[in-house]
């Protein structure tokens, strides 16, 4: 005869579960996210506080005139400006501001150009960088006809750099938190799954 193998009471153990546990995102997953809209704002609320408004009235408008004879000009210390010529114009050179009586030489560079503007009937010849504030006489020699000096405007561009990056900044973060919100509900519409295929489950016969 077959020995006689005892069953134990009570209902049978639950079965393991065969796949693999949800993965519920934790709260590290919001950490990027949250650091992206944090330097968003950051970059929104710098470029808003920049005086802008009263950096260019300081920076004088553009002026045109004969550098020879002496080109009145406001100037902010230190700001770049452009010098624009005649397109078929010489370059000036050995140019100087006047200044509450003083003279001061002023170097002739290339700085910024990339960011000069085109300006119907004339070309980009140097940019000088501003060693007064205020009304002063730009005289130039070289010029064989009117001479242009604009303010440099390459600081709009960097704000506006800085607003597209802050922008793409809030994007990024924006698609992070609804990633990580999609998960976690994906996580908890399985285990909510799991648990009822599991109350479901017949118990096994005593």
């Amino acid at each position: 005869m077959w020995p006689r193998v005892n069953v134990p009471d009570g209902p049978a153990p639950p079965a393991a579960s065969c796949g693999p546990p949800p993965v519920r995102p934790a709260a590290g997953w919001y950490a990027v996210p949250v650091a992206l809209v944090v330097l968003a704002a950051a970059g929104l609320l710098t470029a808003l506080a920049l005086p802008r408004g009263d950096a260019d009235a300081a920076a004088g408008p553009a002026v045109a005139g004969d550098a020879a004879a002496g080109l009145p000009v406001r100037l902010e210390e230190g700001r770049t400006y452009f010098l624009y010529v005649r397109r078929d114009g010489s370059s000036p050179f050995g140019c100087a501001v006047v200044h509450d009586g003083g003279r001061s030489r002023v170097r002739l560079t290339r700085k910024d150009s990339w960011s000069a503007d085109d300006r119907p009937g004339r070309r980009y010849t140097a940019s000088m960088t501003a060693p007064v504030s205020g009304a002063a006489v730009l005289t130039c020699r070289g010029t064989d006809g009117p001479l242009l000096v604009a303010p440099d405007g390459t600081g709009d561009f960097y704000v506006g750099l800085a607003f597209l990056g802050a922008l793409a900044a809030c994007v990024a973060a924006a698609a992070g938190f609804v990633l990580t919100l999609t998960r976690r509900s994906r996580a908890d519409q399985r285990a909510r799954l799991g648990a009822a295929g599991r109350a479901r489950r017949p118990a096994a016969p005593r």
